[in-house]
């Protein structure tokens, strides 16, 4: 049976392609956090040097249960917006969550203004 992180990280690379693929960002990097030798949570890090702006998306949904959020932050800056989040207590086992925070965060105007730089 796969772990959590490892079924998140799978379908986020896929889901969140977008942003190479329409928004010129580039996958930086992705952390794996460990906690007794468990893994814990993960972070994908997406930069776009063009627009100075860098995206973190992180699931957490052990010890903290933080969950998932999808944050964007001006790379000179320490200005940022978490642009959803979604506890681990309010995630289904499926991950139903997950392509429901993708669409909400490309389907709004105003949150794709933000990612690309617009605003």
């Amino acid at each position: 049976m796969e772990d959590k992180i490892d079924v998140f990280n799978k379908k986020a690379i896929a889901l969140f392609k977008i942003l190479i693929d329409n928004f010129s960002y580039k996958l930086e990097e992705i952390k794996i956090y460990h906690h007794n030798g468990m893994q814990w949570s993960t972070k994908h890090i997406y930069i776009n040097e063009n627009a100075n702006l860098k995206i973190e998306i992180e699931q957490a949904p052990y010890y903290t249960d933080y969950g998932f959020s999808f944050t964007i932050y001006e790379l000179d800056s320490p200005k940022y917006n978490l642009l959803c989040h979604v506890p681990h207590e309010e995630q289904d086992v499926d991950g139903a969550f997950l392509l429901q925070a993708y669409n909400n965060l490309f389907s709004n105007a105003e949150t794709l203004d933000l990612i690309t730089g617009k605003k």
